[in-house]
């Protein structure tokens, strides 16, 4: 196993952390979120070469943004279907979709489905303390357009083969970017119930729901990390893999577990691989980045 080795981003606690005022991301921003503009620049470093931004573990959309400011194409897979609309809106929204919601007009039924996920997301926020208005959608919308390629979010279970049938955008090579859960305390969205069956409503509308509402039981970082770094590998000749890790709750480190499931399970086809460490930003522990190139 290679040895671990510093790297210096995130550099500090403000580069970890989300950015509450980063437009479009702040619209709602999960405890556990990336800070975007940090994970634009790993990816630019670590993957310069990148036109296709995939996160498997989509969440609250911050990568989904973190593509838009890219400039490349996403795909993006989310469980929950609250977290699967707002990263639906934040990787497809235009300004024109938050002027509608606004103005409360009348849509085509594809932008129909994106303006109810931007309204699922309105309603989020608001849910959660953190309110955002149409008018500010409007301004961030105005300042980062979506790139041309049309985006894709589906509400699936990323660590089923079938979540990634989907994934037909031809690639030179793609960059995973993810943050897997990294124990039973790693914080979930408090939605209300009528919520939940709003943003299934506006994803069938959307034709991206792929699985139905609920929790699922927990499994290990390692197990959901390996899961979606080989499912995305199976699926394109070119990919950097890099994924967050912390301790889990108990303190336990999985990153040479992981790491050595990965060189199992792609044999030759892993170029390299490495573990980054950054630095300690939150009760959990030491931060690091476990960073895996496979190439044909």
């Amino acid at each position: 196993m290679p040895a671990p080795k510093p790297y210096g981003l995130p550099g500090n606690l403000i580069d970890y952390l989300p950015d509450p005022h980063e437009p479009v991301d702040r619209w709602f921003q999960a405890r556990n979120a990336s800070n975007v503009r940090t994970t634009v620049r790993v990816v630019r470093d670590l993957c310069p070469e990148a036109d296709l931004f995939i996160d498997p573990l989509a969440g609250a959309g911050s990568s989904a943004y973190a593509a838009r400011l890219l400039g490349v194409s996403f795909f993006g897979l989310e469980l929950d279907p609250v977290l699967a609309c707002v990263s639906l809106a934040k990787s497809t929204a235009t300004a024109g979709h938050a002027r509608d919601v606004l103005l409360g007009r009348e849509t085509p039924d594809q932008d129909e489905a994106v303006e109810s996920c931007l309204a699922v997301t309105r309603r989020l926020s608001a849910e959660t303390g953190r309110p955002v208005s149409p008018a500010d959608m409007v301004d961030d919308l105005e300042r980062h357009a979506p790139p041309p390629s049309l985006p894709l979010v589906l509400c699936a279970d990323a660590t089923r083969t079938a979540a990634w049938d989907e994934l037909q955008v031809e690639a030179r090579h793609a960059v995973l970017y993810t943050s897997p859960p990294f124990g039973l305390s790693s914080p979930r969205p408090k939605a209300s119930p009528e919520l939940y069956a709003d943003a299934m409503t506006a994803l069938k509308s959307a034709e991206t729901a792929r699985a139905t509402p609920g929790l699922t039981p927990f499994a290990s970082y390692q197990d959901i990390a390996t899961s979606v770094a080989i499912h995305a590998a199976r699926k394109l000749r070119n990919v950097t893999v890099i994924l967050e890790h912390e301790p889990a709750d108990d303190g336990s480190d999985a990153r040479e577990a992981t790491a050595r499931t990965l060189l199992d399970s792609l044999g030759s086809r892993v170029k390299s691989l490495h573990i980054l460490e950054c630095g300690v930003y939150s009760r959990r522990g030491l931060f690091s980045l476990i960073v895996c190139e496979v190439g044909p």
